[in-house]
């Protein structure tokens, strides 16, 4: 919980900060692509990953191949300033409003 003062009175008021915590996920183009490995889901939201099964572990290996993931957005081949619009500006604007904000970034 937060809580701010209100008024000239100098009371305070309690607020509900409990926000739902948002996943992304940024895929950046490289040379070396993997697109027989990782597909992405038409709603720009799922991704999923399938990597080949290691013959060298032999037939039955109890290998995991396959993994999907759901999020709140997917971003490929996007642009700094669309990750940024997307990702980070409300919890910048929050946290200059004095509220905690966190965020993740990764490769």
């Amino acid at each position: 919980m937060m809580w701010r003062q209100s008024g000239h009175r100098h009371r305070l008021t309690r607020m509900s900060t409990r926000k739902k915590v948002h996943a992304f996920v940024r895929v950046r183009p490289s040379d070396d692509f993997a697109h027989d490995m990782i597909r992405f889901g038409s709603d720009n939201k799922t991704i999923d990953i399938h990597l080949k099964k290691d013959t060298r572990r032999g037939v039955v290996n109890n290998q995991q191949t396959d993994w999907s993931f759901k999020l709140d957005g997917v971003l490929h081949d996007a642009s700094q300033e669309l990750v940024y619009d997307t990702v980070a500006k409300a919890v910048v604007a929050q946290a200059l409003d004095g509220y905690n904000g966190t965020g993740l970034t990764g490769v």
